[in-house]
């Protein structure tokens, strides 16, 4: 049986549809490998699953190794110049293409917007000197980035979940302690190839498929026939074996990902989402931070390293809670703290950017002075549209 989370008091048994997801979590939704290790039937899990999981909304995404593919999280937040504002979701597209971009939110109040990128660290510089240009160009009015060491999707806090009605049961008053797999672990690089990355997107994707249906999304997507137990053989002994991913999320706020528009959707009105930002953390700090952020169960991300990042999903009607605890838990950090609201219809996620891996150098990509002038070309594109000089 599955260890009683140390959120829960005491004596209190772990419900079956939480210790259903804690599974799905740690392991994805292998039904027959749950039924074992929860000793019921398979039958049971199945309809659980389906019904209870899949059927309400909730979405599975593999959650990326990105460390271990040497991928590391660059945040930034920007004001887009107004020339160039109404042309924001074309440049963070190009961005995804050329620069890996993974998604952006636009800010409220300031319109201002918070853009992920997973950059490969030996290329995190030339990505910044890459932003920095376009700030000098115009692109932005603003432009200020926040350095981590490590990024990761939260894990649910499934025991405060109702499954059957969809509510969260969470007394602010009570605090949490974070579970024992919850903790962040960071993976030294591995091996890998471009079969791998092809696996590890389709996964991050939707991860409630079959091995047969990936290979078929391989196929469509990518146009590439890939033999199924080729594709076995990855998962089993690549995937698998060398942890490139860190178990999987719940999206437990209502995201499912349109895996044809390569965008993530959002059930509107139900969940706040909040992004906290912390300049310049001492160790302790830090520390001291991710037990704060951890003692609810709304944490949807978690970044770290010289700054802090957290982003927080909060249920509507507890907003007056969360605006509290979020004043008192960053009062000791005066100005350094920041906080904003994301604009959930202004917003574009992607899987990281696989197509910029070069198969043959076995090494990812990125020429600086290339970039840049693809960039001044879709520069010179958007302004001649707008009916403005070339320069």
């Amino acid at each position: 049986m599955v260890n009683e989370p140390t959120g829960k008091p005491s004596g209190t048994a772990l419900p079956e549809m939480a210790q259903l997801a804690k599974l799905i979590m740690k392991m994805g939704p292998d039904i027959d490998l749950i039924a074992r290790i929860s000793g019921q039937y398979k039958e049971t899990i199945r309809y659980r699953y389906k019904e209870k999981i899949l059927g309400k909304g909730f979405a599975i995404h593999a959650r990326v190794n990105y460390e271990g593919l040497g991928l590391q999280r660059v945040i930034m937040k920007v004001s887009l110049n107004e020339t160039y504002s109404r042309y924001a979701r074309e440049m963070f597209l190009a961005m995804n293409k050329l620069c890996y971009v993974i998604s952006f939110n636009q800010l409220l109040p300031d319109s201002s917007y918070m853009v992920h990128a997973s950059v490969p660290k030996e290329h995190s510089q030339g990505f910044i000197d890459l932003m920095k240009h376009l700030k000098e160009r115009g692109i932005f009015d603003s432009l200020e980035f926040y350095s981590f060491d490590w990024f990761t999707n939260t894990p649910m806090r499934a025991e405060f979940f109702d499954f059957e009605h969809g509510n969260w049961d969470f007394d602010w008053s009570n605090t949490v302690e974070p579970a024992r797999d919850d903790e962040v672990r960071i993976s030294g690089p591995f091996k890998f190839d471009k079969l791998d990355l092809l696996i590890l997107k389709e996964l991050q994707m939707d991860a409630s498929r079959s091995l047969s249906e990936i290979r078929e999304s391989i196929k469509a997507n990518n146009g590439q026939d890939i033999n199924y137990k080729t594709l076995a053989w990855h998962w089993s002994r690549h995937v698998k074996e060398k942890e490139m991913i860190n178990g999987y999320a719940l999206r437990w706020m209502g995201t499912t990902y349109d895996s044809v528009s390569d965008r993530a959707k959002h059930r509107q009105h139900k969940y706040i989402m909040i992004p906290v930002f912390v300049r310049g953390v001492s160790d302790s700090e830090r520390i001291s931070l991710i037990g704060a952020m951890n003692k609810i169960p709304f944490l949807w991300c978690e970044a770290g390293g010289k700054d802090y990042h957290a982003q927080l999903a909060f249920p509507v009607e507890m907003v007056n809670d969360a605006f509290g605890f979020l004043k008192d838990a960053l009062a000791p950090f005066g100005p350094r703290a920041s906080y904003s609201v994301l604009d959930q219809t202004n917003a574009l996620s992607f899987t990281f950017s696989y197509t910029l891996f070069d198969e043959e150098t076995k090494a990812w990509a990125f020429n600086g002075p290339e970039l840049m002038s693809r960039f001044e070309n879709l520069i010179v594109k958007i302004r001649e549209s707008s009916g403005l000089p070339r320069n």
